[in-house]
């Protein structure tokens, strides 16, 4: 990780935190011997990496807070399964409610 010149052109918020992320993670994935040995010598190197590892996680898995909001009637991103009844699909917890067995049955008008 070696910073070669400055950037030239502007960059917005969104871009800047991911580049800050990009440099956290190249910053905790970077060998720190003198760290490492540190822990060697308190007997602690693998919980030292274990803790390591989980906090590379966490920084990968940061959604960026300058991302722009959902639309409208898009909270999250979470998909409901479905199951397929006599009447079409319907989610999994429309399902497993006391009206379950009712969407089993054929309603259908003929």
């Amino acid at each position: 990780m070696k910073d070669q010149k400055t950037l030239d052109e502007p960059i917005n918020d969104l871009e800047k935190w991911d580049r800050a992320r990009t440099l956290m993670l190249e910053s905790l994935m970077k060998p720190d011997t003198a760290l490492r040995n540190c822990a060697i010598n308190q007997g602690c190197k693998d919980d030292l990496m274990s803790i390591r590892d989980n906090v590379i996680n966490m920084v990968r898995d940061m959604e960026n807070p300058h991302t722009p909001p959902l639309e409208f009637g898009k909270k999250n991103k979470h998909v409901e399964p479905t199951i397929e009844t006599p009447n079409g699909n319907i989610s999994e917890t429309l399902m497993s409610g006391a009206l379950g067995a009712y969407y089993m049955s054929d309603q259908r008008e003929y």
